[in-house]
């Protein structure tokens, strides 16, 4: 009897060791990744459909990413530089209706965004410059003033 219970504290030490190999692996993976190569990424959502793509450099996103529902239909899609949203961005609800557009400029929301229900329907825009501003729309939910 001691000698299986010295076996299986072996196997678990063993076990215990080979995964600090594997994230020691990771790691230089990891480090490696840095470099200024242009690398394409993909990620997979359990079902197998596509996740996210885009291209990340040294680390950092750049140019168009997109993210994917697990049914396929596209979540979202913006532009990075240097790691930070730049540019145009679209969110879409599940059904593939476009839920809100706008632009980034450093990371940050800029300029008017629009805002869409799950029909389709325009519900607001909003200057987000100046988001309490006398000029942003709002509507009801029906997307009706």
């Amino acid at each position: 009897m001691a000698i299986r219970v010295f076996f299986l504290l072996a196997l678990v030490f063993c076990a215990c060791d080979s995964a600090t190999e594997t994230e020691a692996e990771d790691n230089t993976v990891a480090q490696e990744s840095g470099s200024q190569e242009i690398i394409d990424v993909v990620e997979y959502h359990p079902n197998g459909a596509v996740k996210l793509k885009g291209k990340s450099q040294g680390g950092k996103r750049i140019g168009k990413w997109e993210s994917f529902y697990p049914t396929g239909y596209r979540w979202s899609e913006a532009t990075y530089r240097n790691g930070y949203r730049e540019g145009d961005a679209v969110t879409y609800y599940p059904n593939g209706m476009m839920r809100y557009q706008g632009r980034y400029y450093n990371d940050e929301r800029t300029g008017i965004w629009t805002f869409y229900n799950t029909r389709g329907a325009m519900v607001k825009k909003i200057d987000m410059d100046n988001p309490q501003g006398e000029n942003n729309f709002k509507t009801d939910s029906t997307g009706l003033r």
